[in-house]
């Protein structure tokens, strides 16, 4: 897509008196139709009136996309008294400039690294589409690199710079400059390199991704076939288990029984072993009382002092 603004191209060292005018020219479009438009309203069908309104709305985007353009091709100019007319005039103080490789705030900054990046490389970058929303403006273009030092190197990376425009008393200020540049853009735009990545990493990696997503799908299956029968195994276990319930518990009632019967029968040994005990103790102390068997005894061997 080529630039409508071809006096960008024929005349790249214009004044900003030319940009001025196109603001102006998009202000008068902005003030004055609504005007001629109720004027005609009230003369006209409602079929004249959209005509109208179509119409207005098709000169304002033209107004916007040759004001883009004009921005466009005047930022991406190597001329540095263009490109620091537009910094001047249509970059905020503060603007950010955001590159793959830095980061940098100011317009006097930026204008810095312009100078240094067009001391470096020998051709401008190419416009070759423009979309623009009002507020923010995506540009396509080719960077075209060839160092100054190695003029017979010449790559084509495509990249996209995006503008960032901010309302203000003078019209649209660009607040935000970023450029992007793709890694694939980077690696095909080197000969060999490039033909090497299309025709044999782009083809290994297309078949170590299908074998990979063949080998887990094949796990997907095997997974849920043995989960399944995981399932059936604990559903048999399951019956299995409530049918032998009964017996089990019938046979853990017998068994509680039985342990309740030996338990019953220690527990009466034990007490009749305790009561005997207890009678032999109590015999025992009545024998070693005073007078008893073994008391009378002594009793009367220490009386006679006989043996």
């Amino acid at each position: 897509m080529e630039s409508p603004d071809k006096s960008c191209e024929t005349s790249p060292r214009s004044s900003v008196s030319d940009m001025s005018n196109i603001v102006n020219n998009y202000h008068d479009v902005v003030t004055e139709s609504p005007d001629k438009s109720f004027e005609t309203s009230s003369r006209s069908s409602l079929s004249d009136m959209s005509n109208i309104s179509s119409n207005y709305h098709d000169v304002v985007t033209d107004r916007n996309m040759e004001f883009i353009w004009w921005i466009a091709n005047r930022l991406t100019s190597y001329d540095e008294e263009m490109h620091k007319e537009i910094l001047e005039d249509f970059f905020t103080d503060d603007a950010k400039y955001i590159h793959p490789a830095l980061t940098i705030e100011g317009k006097y900054n930026i204008r810095k690294v312009f100078r240094v990046w067009i001391s470096l490389n020998k051709d401008e970058p190419e416009v070759t589409n423009i979309v623009y929303d009002g507020h923010t403006a995506i540009i396509s273009l080719i960077q075209n690199l060839r160092p100054r030092l190695f003029p017979l190197v010449h790559l084509q990376v495509p990249a996209t710079t995006t503008l960032h425009f901010r309302d203000s008393p003078e019209g649209p200020m660009i607040y935000s400059h970023q450029d992007s540049w793709t890694l694939e853009g980077i690696v095909q735009s080197v000969p060999l390199l490039g033909w090497w990545y299309d025709h044999v990493v782009r083809n290994i990696l297309g078949s170590m991704l299908t074998s990979a997503g063949g080998f887990l799908h094949t796990a997907n299956q095997t997974t849920g076939y043995l989960q399944f029968r995981a399932e059936e195994v604990q559903k048999l276990s399951n019956d299995i288990i409530e049918k032998s319930s009964n017996d089990i518990q019938q046979r853990s009632r017998e068994m509680t029984t039985k342990a309740q019967n030996l338990v019953d029968q220690a527990k009466t040994t034990v007490e009749k072993r305790v009561a005997t005990a207890r009678e032999e103790v109590d015999r025992m102390r009545q024998m070693m009382r005073p007078g008893g068997y073994y008391g009378g005894a002594l009793s009367t061997k220490a009386i006679t002092g006989t043996d």
